[in-house]
Parts: structure tokens; sequence; C-alpha cells
């Protein structure tokens, strides 16, 4: 969209209008101030309200599309039994993708004046504490107006238009209509008539000068935000390279960062993570890769050709659970398996928490199953290796190209590497995709929680051992040894338990050491830094 401030339009808001500036006073407040926003309803009631001035009141356009509105009312001040008319603006709304190019205060710019023209003596808002102050507002406490909810605050803010207005005191009150904005029902309802996205409760709320938005890409110290239909380059702010390296934002992970729109963003903070998915970078030497983060679905892609492995399924599901993802095994090609039901009851019998589906995307076979967890707000990211079908269940999935595919070696049954990097992909559905790249191999570090919930059975049959340190060897009363005996428990299915929590148990170790050896390096350098 075109941004150059001088080419947009400030007029009055026509019925043709309403949707629009709905839709973009929805963007504009989205969840800054909590999950979701309330103010696109707002809008649409206060145009009802006897108290709306459609006289004052402008919308900013910019190339046929509302960028900007603002929207005044009548309020009141109170004190004892005199009553002053006041005037109020709310919201002021400007387009997200169009912030810090001058709409706000061009509106302000030209409904001021008006709203002196009007006879009015003065504006009292609720708003931004470090945005009006530019534009001559100050706080009420200089008028002895108090707002009758919190008294005063940097929030609460007044603007003079005439000499009189030094005269108004008391407690102020906005029309009615802003007080039947608050059910949450009716604001959901309401919502439902809009483009989805997605409401998210944070600490980080309130927002004020900081944006929201999510991860894309990492590229070294190089980083993409999706905010709305744009990415963002961005940079880390330098207090984060003092944090550990899983502090620092990985490809799902949500962000607060100061907007720039002509060059790098500044990330700021990362919120709080719902789940984080790791494994060692390379097994032998435990250090960890953060992979990615807030999934709530990890589809394990594997073809039913040489690429099924049982192994590697297992360890992905471990690295699912321990982060606190929900394993999803997508069995691919199963138009080139004679007996996919084979492969689906093996895997079914790994963990009561994994779920499994055989499809094949190129004749449309399965996938209406994936459709419960293609819901909007869900992430679901894709792991498996080269030429396990990633690429092309993506692109089955949106219906169009998102994705480049390519074939595997005849040779060998091995993929060819397609996704070199992880990628964050928002469907217009509002269903986001994670794709990573090929991973033939999987190591195990700090994942036991995830080990012991996908083998809860083995787990279950350790509690009933008669002695509380068995090793299941050569102990009497050995619960786990009587399992094996009587076909409860396969002696495979045991020996990969142990495969798997030796080597996590040996990486997790590495993965402290090498992390204290990280932060004495650091500390030292510092103090060389001041010596």
């Amino acid at each position: 969209m075109n941004t150059n401030i001088d080419q947009i339009i400030i007029r009055k808001e026509t019925k043709e209008d309403f949707y629009a500036t709905e839709l973009m006073t929805m963007r504009a407040f989205w969840n800054l101030h909590g999950p979701g926003c309330n103010e696109h309803l707002m809008v649409h009631k206060l145009r009802s309200a006897e108290e709306y001035l459609p006289k004052l009141s402008r919308v900013a356009e910019l190339d046929g599309k509302i960028v900007g509105a603002i929207f005044y009312s009548r309020a009141k001040v109170i004190d004892g039994d005199k009553e002053h008319v006041v005037l109020t603006f709310g919201p002021l709304a400007v387009e997200p993708t169009c912030f810090g190019r001058g709409i706000g205060a061009r509106l302000l710019k030209e409904t001021l004046p008006l709203a002196k023209e009007a006879g009015y003596k003065g504006i009292v808002i609720c708003g931004e504490p470090e945005y009006y102050p530019k534009h001559g507002f100050v706080t009420c406490d200089h008028f002895d107006i108090h707002h009758p909810a919190f008294g005063n605050a940097d929030a609460f803010m007044a603007f003079p238009l005439s000499e009189g207005f030094e005269d108004i005191h008391g407690y102020f009150y906005e029309a009615p209509v802003f007080e039947t904005c608050e059910d949450d029902a009716e604001i959901e309802e309401f919502t439902k008539g809009f483009p989805y996205y997605k409401p998210l409760k944070l600490s980080c709320q309130w927002l004020h000068v900081e944006k929201l938005g999510r991860i894309s890409e990492v590229s070294k110290n190089s980083y993409k935000i999706l905010f709305w239909e744009q990415e963002l380059p961005a940079k880390l702010k330098g207090s984060f390279y003092e944090e550990d390296a899983e502090r620092l934002p990985v490809v799902g992970d949500y962000v607060t960062f100061l907007y720039n729109g002509q060059g790098d963003s500044v990330i700021l903070s990362v919120c709080e993570r719902t789940s984080f998915l790791q494994r060692p970078d390379q097994a032998k030497t435990g250090v960890m890769q953060y992979m990615a983060a807030n999934v709530d679905y990890l589809f394990i892609v594997t073809s039913l050709n040489d690429d099924y492995n049982f192994n590697r399924i297992t360890r992905y599901v471990s690295i699912a659970t321990a982060g606190g993802a929900t394993p999803i095994v997508i069995l691919t090609k199963s138009d080139l398996c004679a007996n996919p039901g084979r492969y689906i009851r093996e895997v079914e019998q790994l963990s009561d928490s994994v779920r499994v589906h055989a499809i094949s995307a190129l004749y449309d076979i399965g996938l209406d199953e994936l459709e419960g967890y293609l819901q909007p707000g869900n992430t679901i990211c894709l792991m498996g290796s080269s030429g396990a079908g990633k690429s092309t269940l993506i692109n089955s999935i949106t219906g169009e190209e998102v994705m480049k595919t390519s074939g595997i070696r005849e040779d060998d049954d091995k993929g060819r590497h397609t996704t070199t990097y992880r990628k964050l992909i928002l469907l217009s559905s509002g269903v986001t995709i994670i794709d990573t790249p090929g991973m033939r191999e999987v190591g195990m570090a700090n994942v036991q929680d995830g080990i012991d919930e996908t083998f809860s059975d083995i787990v279950e049959l350790e509690t009933r051992c008669r002695f509380s340190n068995c090793r299941h060897d050569t102990e009497p009363g050995c619960a786990i040894k009587a399992a094996i005996e009587s076909g409860e428990l396969s002696a495979k299915r045991y020996e990969l338990y142990q495969n798997l929590g030796r080597e996590n148990t040996k990486n997790y170790a590495l993965k402290k050491e090498i992390s204290k050896w990280a932060k004495a390096y650091k500390k030292n350098n510092k103090k060389a830094m001041w010596d």
C-alpha cells in the first residue's frame, strides 16, 4: 500500500465505509489491551447513539482503503448540580500496517479546529499517555476533572478549546453506549462477521508503543516478524545477548517489538510460550537446537517407503510430548504401500497420546481426516526426513503451491532437501503452518518427560516392582521382567525405552556442562571488558 502522507484523504464516513472502518478498527486494537478487542463493536454501536457527532468525525483514506478514523461524541463533566457538556473522541484508530506514518496526527489536525468552531469548550479522553501529549493534551488533574472509576491517571487527558474550559470541574462521564460494549458473548458473535484473527492473552498486554508480532524466520542474528500481512526484518535489542540461548526467539514465538516500516524493527521481548520443541543439534555434542514455539500439533511426516523408521518416529513423538505439543503421525504416500494398516497399528501401539493417519496427497486419500486439526488459530509444525512429503502435504492443505516440492532419489528412496530453514506460513483460514528442514537423525536430550509419557505403560509397570530401586535385571518381583515373559510388554519396546533414556541422560548432562562453560566464558569476557 502506498503510504505517502500527502496522498491521504481525510473525509466524512459514508454508510459504504462502515464495514471497512470497523475492520480497520478491529485490526488497530487487536490483542493490544487483552485477548481480541471490543473497539470495532464500540464503533458499530456508537453510530446509533444520540451523543454521536458525525459532523466532526472523520475517516482517512489511502489508495481507496480506510486506514484511519476518529469518532467524536458528546460527554459530560458533573460537579454537584452543575452539568457541563464537553467533547470526547474514541476510538482514534489507525491501520496497524500504516503505523508511524502520521495518519493519527492528520486526523487530529483536521478535526480539532472543527471541534472548536462547533463551540465546544474542551475535549476529555482516555488515551495513550505517550502519544497525545505530543498534540497538546495534558492530564486532567490540571483542570480538577476526575474519572469516576480511577480518579486521575496519565491516560486521562484533556485538550482546552476555549478559555471557558478552565471553569469546568467535576467527574467525567462518557455516553452510556460505551458501557454496552463489554459483553464477551456479544463481542464474540459480532467478531464472527470479520476475518479470523487469533485472540491472545499475554502478560505483556497493555501495549502502547510496542507492537505484537510472531517470528516467521530466523537466520543467525537476523529475524523476520509476521505482522499482519507484512514480514518485517528485525534485530534483537542488545540485552538479549545476555540471556540463555533458549530465551532467544525461535520460529513461532510471539514477540513485542518497536515497529520500523523503513528498516529493521527491534525485538524487545519474547512472550510466554505454550509449547517449545527442541532437540540436540548434534547427538554427539548435546548442544540443543531450539526448533519452534507455540505449536499445537506436531505433524510427524514419514512416507510408507524405505523412509519409514519406527525408532525415528518414537523420537519425534518424545520431542513433541516433552515440548507440550500433540504428536500426529502422518504416513504419506499410502498409495505406494500394499498394507498401510500394519504400519498404522504399529505406531498406534507406541502411546495413547499419538494419533496416526495414512494419506496420499496425490490421490486425495485420507486428507479429510486432517480437517479437525486445521481449525482457525491452530499452529501445526511439520517434521520429517527429506522426501517424506511435507511440502506436498502443505500444498494439498492450502490448495495452492505454497512450498516447492522435489522427488525422491530412485536409487535409495532417499529424499532431496526442499525446505532448508524453518518457515512460518499463515493461511487465509487462520491456520498457521511451520515447515522445517528434513531430519534423518533425531537425537534426544532434555526430553525425559516426553519419553516417560510416550512409554507411560512401562513407567506404570516399574511402579509395580517389589523394590523401588529395581534395575529390572536379576531382582525378584520385577514387574518389567514378568510383563516381558507374559507377552504384555515386548522386549523390543522396552529396549527402545532404555536406549532413548540413556541417550537423553547422556546428552542432557553434556548440555548442562556446555551451558556452564558458555556462562563462564561470557562472564570472563565481560570482566575483561572492564579490567
